[in-house]
């Protein structure tokens, strides 16, 4: 133990200042016990009062400076705002990826399963290649048929949607192929 630590275990267990902890300590040759002892034959000790309770929530006194100790603990890991929205960002785009691994885009022809993917597939291929529309909207024409099937249902019935859009590109290869 330094003689810091000593001091400031003399300080706190005989309520005295540092000065008188530190002379105590020095007059004993740095024998914590006997600095207490020596304290207390001077009568600078304070008188140890004892409490007992028995309310179950009964806590102890804490000092004004493990208040300040606390309270700047508590500021210093405080997230900021800004952080805070990431962190909210971060959960809500997890939360949309998770779904669109879970829901399933379907494509069928002639009732029979061609190909069954995550629908995340088809809207990054969206957005990183443009042409992914094209080839959805020629697979109309060529009796191609999309669904989507998740675990989550849909708002708006998307699938009802698709099944029309399916129809108007079946009426459409039909008209053209009558004209001919």
């Amino acid at each position: 133990m330094e003689k810091l630590e000593k001091v400031e275990f003399i300080r706190e267990k005989c309520a005295v200042s540092y000065g008188d902890a530190k002379a105590a300590l020095d007059a004993c040759g740095d024998n914590v016990l006997d600095a207490i002892i020596w304290l207390e034959k001077q009568g600078k000790t304070a008188q140890q009062a004892t409490s007992y309770t028995t309310e179950a929530n009964a806590q102890p006194e804490v000092s004004p400076e493990m208040e300040a100790a606390q309270a700047a603990y508590q500021a210093s890991s405080k997230k900021s705002e800004f952080s805070q929205h990431v962190d909210s960002a971060w959960g809500d785009f997890k939360k949309l990826l998770n779904k669109g691994v879970e829901t399933k885009f379907i494509a069928t022809r002639h009732g029979e399963q061609i190909i069954t993917m995550p629908v995340i597939i088809p809207i990054i291929g969206l957005f990183i290649w443009g042409f992914t529309i094209w080839l959805l909207i020629i697979g109309l024409f060529f009796d191609m048929r999309y669904h989507i099937k998740g675990a989550h249902p849909v708002t708006v019935d998307v699938n009802d949607a698709m099944d029309k859009v399916a129809d108007a590109a079946e009426t459409i290869k039909k008209d053209v192929t009558v004209n001919d």
